[in-house]
């Protein structure tokens, strides 16, 4: 099932749908672009999906539709993240990602072996740091993510 793409904004100064369909997938594994910008966001903008792929610059935001099928990894080389050679599936980014899990479930791993099982409507905030993807259900994960180009920094304060 892939995700419908519904857009408005404000063309010529008043409210007006600017688009709506179903998105094509990515051939990036189960990645199905919504939205993106790849500076800061100005308005109105249509959101036009542009054939690049990779994670926005800092202040450039993607939305996505993500999918997982049971029994995988998170490990594609799709071009989009470096997966760690040693540890399929790990990686990190220079983003802050906001994942909405809408249906299945999924478990995210960090670096040092902690595991969140992550069920239908629950919400992550991945920020920046190393971790992996595993769906152990019996259906197809289904979320929605907001990724938000960021500045890495070795200063880290939580």
């Amino acid at each position: 099932m892939s995700f419908r793409r519904v857009i408005v904004a404000e063309p010529d100064g008043s409210a007006a749908l600017v688009a709506d369909s179903e998105i094509a997938r990515l051939a990036a594994e189960g990645i199905d672009p919504i939205w993106r910008t790849d500076s800061v966001p100005e308005v109105p903008n249509p959101g036009d999906i542009s054939d690049i792929l990779g994670f926005p610059d800092p202040g450039g935001v993607w939305v996505i539709g993500w999918i997982l099928e049971p029994g995988r990894i998170g490990n594609s080389d799709n071009g989009i993240v470096v997966m760690d050679e040693d540890a399929p599936g790990f990686h990190r980014t220079d983003s802050v990602d906001v994942h909405v899990l809408l249906e299945g479930s999924l478990v995210l791993e960090l670096e040092d072996g902690t595991e969140i099982a992550l069920g239908a409507g629950d919400t992550v905030v991945v920020n920046g740091n190393k971790h992996r993807w595993h769906n152990r259900g019996e259906q197809t994960a289904r979320a929605i993510v907001t990724i938000c180009g960021a500045s890495r920094t070795n200063r880290q304060e939580i």
